[in-house]
């Protein structure tokens, strides 16, 4: 039997339904418990679900799962793991089209021979499959009423650790998507790295039988952090989990609040435009008058984008009342390359907040300074190996200087799919002396006593007058603006003598402009920008959800670029001096 299986199905040995996984949703903004399975309940499907993919797929078979947030797709995941085929969980496609060419275009790179969903998706599915021009078309089935085997014919497979386990498709790009081979080894690695983190003194001694924990969520299984970081993390820490869809949480933001109370959740996790999505819509709500206890909340992950110390301050001070404590903070730092975690924040030691001088940040260098920029820390290194390149030199720099975050470990993935150049461009980096093979995350950071603070992308720089501008800087000061100003991208574009200028498409809030016009909060936040930053801008505003976004709910600046450049947005107003 793999290791990994035999890691999971221990939990299952010695606990059987004692644990738990629970799907919620809101009725009438009421927690409502829609399905429930014990750790054995579990293990029956997945051993079923094996023997029925043993029976009808060969061994290493693609299987891409297709399913809305439910205990189906995590059965069906578990299935592919103990039945050695290797699993590829993907969104289920809506109306944009772009959404369906991602698909299409994972199908065709993986190799994917079979697609599970359930019965509700199946027809849609399989009619949409049967239009793709494609050599061999995969099946469709519906595991949901598909009679499947008895789960004592399912027969242990041996794997070992360098097999591999499942392909973790990155969100970054629409039409390219891109395949992280996900190993046994990466998988067990990371589990084992994240339990160490979150577990607290008085339970770490003895998961098994110490105080049964709880985690709570609403992330998509399909993204990285959703997948190990809230589905998989209870296994390894022989913990409960109640989840709700992503749809249902942004629909009804006050049911994150509730499972987490009812359950008396010890952990949770999310980005940062989470939480500050749940501080957003319960600006109104003074929060008096709701039943909730969040005192038992010790573990709060921030990770997956850059974590901004004014959301978490707002939010811990919103949640106050409901004895949200601030140190249960836990910023992390990881990215699908890596499994999930490459660094985080021990439990209960809350987050480390520093303030830099921002003229020094945009030359390289991070010099604290009482009145500075606050960045927020990501913790210390989870398992891994962490530097800080020159990715100019691959020299590798020291405490407080700005460069490339390198990282190796048995965390690291294999490469990405069927792309040996990018495979050897990424995971294979050496440093200077010849130290290595190192990722290059791409990412952009420096330590300082230890701590990993993440400043931005590469690839996303802005470079003004010697001025090394991270867009998120320009984005949280035009976001923080006014009450009318949402999500936005900021990057560069040429004019027509090629010299580079600054631009910000910014979404706005109609309800809030309060009769003003889209030009007048132009004019607004280009102002602040000047105050704040020195940077001349040049604003795009535009309507509600018109900015581009990964399937997890990322900002793509990239494509918001292209699409700006293509007339594919509307715009509002536009200060645009030449076309696109």
């Amino acid at each position: 039997m793999s290791e990994l299986v035999r890691f999971l199905r221990e939990k299952v040995w010695l606990l059987g339904d004692t644990r738990w996984y629970a799907r919620v949703d809101s009725v009438r903004g009421e927690l409502v418990e829609v399905e429930r399975l014990g750790y054995a309940q579990l293990d029956a499907r997945a051993r079923a679900m094996g023997a029925w993919l043993a029976d009808r797929t060969p061994l290493g078979a693609r299987v891409m799962l297709m399913y809305p947030a439910g205990l189906e797709f995590f059965t069906a995941f578990l299935g592919c793991l103990y039945s050695g085929r290797v699993a590829i969980p993907a969104p289920l496609p809506d109306t944009d089209r772009r959404a369906f060419e991602r698909a299409e275009g994972i199908i065709r790179d993986a190799g994917v021979s079979t697609v599970l969903t359930d019965a509700a998706h199946q027809p849609a599915l399989g009619s949409w499959l049967t239009g793709l021009n494609l050599a061999t078309r995969p099946e469709c089935v519906a595991t949901d009423v598909t009679a499947l085997p008895d789960p004592d014919t399912w027969s242990p497979l041996a794997q070992g650790l360098g097999a591999t386990a499942y392909i973790q498709y990155t969100s970054g790009s629409t039409s390219e998507p891109r395949g992280v081979v996900i190993t046994h080894r990466n998988l067990l690695h990371n589990l084992l790295s994240i339990r160490e983190v979150m577990a607290t003194e008085e339970i770490r001694d003895d998961l098994r039988h110490g105080p049964s924990p709880t985690g709570a969520g609403w992330l998509p299984h399909y993204h990285d952090m959703g997948l190990v970081g809230l589905l998989l993390t209870p296994f390894a820490s022989y913990a409960n989990l109640v989840f709700s869809s992503p749809v249902s949480y942004i629909a009804h933001p006050l049911l994150w609040l509730q499972m987490i109370s009812r359950y008396q959740a010890f952990y949770t996790c999310a980005p940062n435009f989470g939480y500050d999505w749940l501080l957003r819509s319960l600006k109104d709500n003074p929060l008096t008058d709701q039943d909730l206890d969040l005192g038992c909340l010790r573990f709060a992950l921030s990770g997956a984008e850059p974590v901004r110390a004014g959301v978490l301050s707002a939010v811990a001070r919103k949640l106050a009342p409901l004895g949200f404590r601030p140190q249960a903070w836990a910023p992390g730092y990881g990215l699908a390359e890596a499994t999930l975690m490459v660094t985080g924040t021990p439990c209960g030691s809350g987050p480390t907040v520093g303030r830099f001088d921002r003229d020094a940040l945009e030359a390289g260098s991070a010099v604290p300074a009482p009145n500075g920029v606050d960045l927020v820390g990501c913790g210390r290194p989870a398992g891994s190996d962490v530097r800080i390149v020159d990715p100019a030199t691959s020299r590798p720099l020291e405490d407080g200087r700005i460069g490339e975050i390198w990282v190796r470990g048995d965390g690291i993935a294999d490469g990405y799919l069927g792309d040996p150049q990018a495979t050897a461009e990424s995971f294979a980096a050496t440093t200077v002396d010849g130290d290595g093979p190192f990722l290059r995350t791409g990412d952009l950071g420096f330590f300082q006593d230890g701590e990993l603070y993440v400043t931005g992308r590469a690839k996303d720089l802005i470079i003004v007058n010697g001025r090394n501008i991270h867009p998120q800087d320009i984005e949280r000061v035009s976001e923080t603006t006014d009450p009318a100003t949402g999500p936005c991208a900021a990057f560069t574009l040429p004019d027509a003598d090629g010299h580079e200028h600054i631009v910000l498409v910014q979404e706005i809030r109609p309800l809030h402009l309060k009769g003003r016009t889209p030009a007048a909060l132009s004019q607004l936040i280009r102002k602040r920008l000047a105050e704040e930053l020195r940077l001349a801008v040049q604003v795009v505003i535009v309507g509600p959800m018109s900015v581009p976004r990964t399937t997890s709910g990322k900002i793509q600046r990239s494509r918001a670029r292209e699409e700006l450049r293509a007339a594919r947005l509307t715009p509002l107003h536009s200060d645009l001096l030449t076309p696109a």
